[in-house]
């Protein structure tokens, strides 16, 4: 069953992997904050973070739909956006003109005729970054046991680079 609002915290080993192999502006956006997890690994980089999110979960503002969000808060975004909107998401950041925006899905995110159409066909990801390790992500509200099976990546789309994708392991 799913988390009635998506809510599946980061690991930070995630968000620290992307660190790694990507670099970020100073100023990054996090609109799906939920409890914090990438901001407060993305904090701990020296990274600032303005952090919102539309459901409270006892960080950042709450009550922000991102996406009827009319300007960019800063050139750069980091999320694990709601699965069920994430294309819209990542089309409004695109139509915001955010300069560089990274966002963690399942590998799946890939599929899809009408997501290809909507997405993919006119805005490509600069760099998909896979996880050779599947992460464990688990349900705000269940505790953590075992491991996980499903497949992750950072997608990673920025201003101007819309040629070809380039795929990667992390």
């Amino acid at each position: 069953m799913r988390q009635q609002n998506d809510f599946y915290p980061t690991p930070p080993a995630a968000t620290k992997s992307l660190l790694e192999i990507e670099s970020f502006d100073r100023n990054v956006w996090e609109p799906a904050c939920g409890d914090g997890a990438i901001s407060k690994v993305l904090e701990k980089w020296g990274i600032f973070t303005t952090d919102c999110d539309l459901h409270d979960y006892g960080f950042g503002t709450t009550g922000v739909d991102f996406l009827l969000e009319q300007k960019k808060l800063a050139d750069c975004i980091v999320t694990n956006p709601p699965y069920r909107h994430a294309t819209e998401f990542i089309r409004h950041a695109i139509e915001l003109g955010v300069k560089k925006h990274a966002w963690l899905l399942r590998l799946s995110f890939l599929e899809g005729m009408a997501r290809h159409e909507r997405l993919y066909k006119l805005f490509p990801p600069a760099r998909v970054w896979v996880f050779s390790k599947r992460l464990t992500i688990w349900r705000g509200d269940e505790e953590k046991n075992g491991s996980g099976t499903t497949a992750y990546a950072w997608f990673v789309w920025e201003r101007g680079k819309y040629n070809e994708t380039t795929i990667g392991w992390i």
